[in-house]
């Protein structure tokens, strides 16, 4: 009788404890955020031996607070009757990893979580960049019998050009400095990522899921980071990705909404729409890969000046105003706060702009600050902008342009991405039919390397300089960041000035992507 009564004591003892831990080391969602922990979430009421475990993976800088912090996707997922879980990347550390290295250890995660469930099959929904981990995992690392369907939201499968942003000559001080130009930054540029599709997307592996995606096209609110990313990003876009990268070419659309990069993972806005494919067994999607077509990135508009640096004290930059030009929204991006913008117009006095210290929201620059001016029917001629801090810094200029110019230049690539040559459109020739003066002046950053090792001291990023109306990529196998300034000036004799960065990854047999 003693026997039976400390027995039935310890029963309930263990039955009342926390729930912060599950046998094997797992938690419960929020009792830890260390890279490589996996999260059990709360049991439904009943559950359903017919519905699939769903494993959450968060994005870019995220972590699985990301789920639950501020959104309810999570307790919306256990009212519908899905078991969850939640695992913690290398992101959760504050040290974004490249795919490769999220992927590796996302696989080590399947395979527990998969045994915590019996080995019910899973269903991956993955924000962002963790639809690239997810990927990884199960077509490199050979997890894809683990998963009957993944959902990918915003996921940048072509990458994105705020990387490219990123790894530039005009950002990297930026960005270095605010810690955002990790390897899980530059393992996201769109020549790397081209390069990852055409090794990934032709293996068996691929085929032996069902993927599903949903993309947003709100950019808003106006003059807020989403905004400021959209004008870097080719076609629709949700501020951070755009809707042709979102989408692989044996993924099915589910939906292309008004969201914004942090919205379209909101359960109150898509739980329902990606729900019914919610199954342990494979959802229809696409059956074949040769109907599809490939993926191919829209030129970017030649509507933006791009400068930056180092900054400690007064940081000052001069650009051009052609008379063609509408308006302009000016963007001091700096890693400290600032109240105040100087602007000097070409002709006046020097004028302080009181301005809102935006906190970026992009993921890329993170810890960054947007300080915007909206200048309408801008005098043509030289401005200068300057702010000061009295911490060290570091700063970005960017000058969107509304202005006819925009549509009379292009740089096109050829040779298989090799060269890249400027056109310019007959609206910049003079009277007498000859081409306006333009120089075009390119700086190129060099990261060696197949995409799936780390940097290592021998492989810093090089520099390489050119100068004429062509770009000619180098041919070693690596990364490469281009960031194009081009001068001139208009028929009417007024300079110019426009910037436009490119990213082409070039494999070891010399080819470009």
């Amino acid at each position: 009788m003693k026997k039976t009564l400390s027995l039935l004591i310890a029963v309930f003892l263990l039955l009342s404890l926390p729930s912060a831990a599950f046998a094997g080391g797992f938690k419960t969602p929020g009792n830890s955020l260390v890279p490589g922990t996996i999260s059990i979430g709360e049991a439904p009421a009943y559950i359903d031996p017919a519905k699939p475990a769903i494993v959450f993976v968060q994005g870019l800088t995220n972590d699985s607070t990301v789920w639950y912090n501020e959104n309810d996707m999570y307790s919306r997922a256990v009212a519908a009757g899905y078991e969850t879980a939640f695992v913690e990347l290398n992101d959760s550390g504050g040290t974004p990893k490249s795919y490769w290295d999220n992927g590796a250890m996302l696989a080590g995660q399947l395979e527990e979580i998969s045994a915590h469930f019996g080995g019910k099959k899973l269903v991956i929904v993955a924000f962002s960049k963790g639809g690239v981990d997810t990927q990884v995992a199960l077509i490199h690392e050979g997890k894809y019998p683990l998963v009957s369907n993944v959902i990918t939201l915003s996921s940048p499968h072509y990458g994105s050009e705020l990387a490219d942003l990123a790894n530039s000559t005009s950002l990297g001080w930026l960005a270095n400095l605010i810690g955002q130009n990790s390897e899980g930054t530059q393992s996201l540029q769109t020549g790397t990522m081209n390069y990852f599709r055409s090794i990934t997307d032709n293996r068996f592996e691929a085929s032996q899921n069902s993927y599903f995606s949903l993309a947003g096209t709100r950019t808003g609110p106006l003059f807020s980071s989403y905004w400021f990313g959209s004008g870097f990003i080719s076609g629709p876009n949700d501020g951070v990705v755009s809707v042709a990268s979102s989408q692989l070419p044996y993924s099915r659309s589910l939906a292309v909404g008004n969201w914004n990069h942090s919205e379209i993972n909101k359960g109150y806005n898509t739980l329902s729409i990606f729900q019914p494919y919610l199954t342990t067994q494979r959802a229809a999607a696409f059956s074949s890969f040769s109907t599809m077509e490939a993926h191919e990135k829209e030129i970017q508009p030649f509507d933006t000046l791009l400068r930056g640096g180092e900054q400690n004290g007064k940081a000052s930059e001069s650009f051009y105003v052609e008379d063609e030009a509408e308006s302009l929204v000016i963007n001091w991006m700096s890693a400290s706060p600032h109240e105040t913008v100087t602007l000097k117009a070409p002709r006046g006095p020097a004028k302080d702009y009181e301005v809102t210290a935006d906190e970026d929201d992009t993921m890329f620059f993170n810890g960054a600050y947007h300080h915007t001016i909206e200048i309408t029917d801008p005098a043509a001629g030289k401005w200068t902008a300057e702010t000061v801090t009295d911490q060290e810094s570091a700063y970005a200029l960017m000058v969107t342009f509304t202005s006819d110019l925009n549509d009379q230049l292009a740089l096109e690539p050829s040779d298989n991405k090799k060269k890249w040559a400027l056109k310019t459109n007959p609206g910049l020739r003079n009277k007498s039919q000859r081409h306006a003066e333009i120089k075009m002046f390119s700086e190129i950053g060099f990261a060696p390397g197949n995409g799936k090792e780390n940097r290592g001291p021998g492989q810093q990023i090089r520099q390489f300089k050119q100068s004429g109306k062509a770009v000619t990529i180098p041919s070693g196998e690596g990364t490469y960041n281009m960031t194009v300034e081009v001068e001139g000036s208009t028929p009417a004799g007024q300079k110019f000035q426009r910037t436009v960065i490119e990213s082409v990854f070039v494999d070891e047999e010399g080819v470009a992507y």
